[in-house]
């Protein structure tokens, strides 16, 4: 992010993998998720460690324009795409077991990765759009009976997936407006930092 930033870039396209964790939510649907819950541990998720704390709001955690724009180009390309839905981030690099996932199922959550935390909050630190495209290629292990997602199915796959969500990307790209009217540029208004960003 910190990369990105400082290059000029300020709207940011994610695309990853998840698993579903809602029975009629299946392989290939792409999830444009508007919260997160973070599940993980000893990420590192703010730039501001030093010097004061810089508290920004996270209350939702995605650019609702992009989220918007990301939306419509996926239903454009004929994706089954789902507007919304709570993606639960995991450490990983292991999955969920099966009583991991019924809690994550029976809490109402859509969705769960490895990916998009702690990207999402460092992202509103730095004041850029930050949406997620989360392309399903699995039921997670509490989902369906089975022995549960493994490595090389997802893989497998992303793999043939890779070139429809590359011209997903590209199309939202071409949609998304070029002067932001969203509140994430807001983000830092009013917050004074403990060094300047580039």
């Amino acid at each position: 992010m910190w990369a990105l930033h400082s290059l000029g870039v300020r709207q940011v396209l994610a695309p990853s993998a998840v698993g579903s964790l809602r029975a009629e939510l299946g392989p290939g649907a792409i999830v444009v998720p508007d919260q997160l819950v973070d599940r993980t541990s000893g990420r590192v998720q703010t730039y501001y460690d030093t010097g004061g704390a810089v508290h920004v709001s996270f209350a939702d955690p995605y650019c609702p324009a992009g989220r918007a724009v990301a939306v419509a180009a996926a239903r454009a390309g004929e994706w089954e795409a789902l507007d919304g839905g709570t993606l639960v981030v995991i450490e990983g690099p292991r999955f969920s077991t099966r009583a991991e996932s019924q809690w994550f199922q029976r809490n109402g959550w859509a969705i769960v990765g490895m990916t998009g935390f702690p990207e999402a909050v460092l992202a509103r630190e730095l004041a850029l759009c930050y949406t997620s495209l989360s392309l399903v290629t699995d039921h997670d292990a509490g989902v369906e009976a089975g022995q549960g997602v493994t490595h090389d199915e997802v893989l497998e796959f992303f793999a043939r997936n890779v070139t429809r969500m590359r011209s997903l990307v590209a199309d939202a790209v071409r949609s998304l407006p070029e002067e932001r009217s969203c509140p994430c540029g807001a983000a830092l208004d009013g917050i004074k930092l403990p060094f300047e960003l580039p």
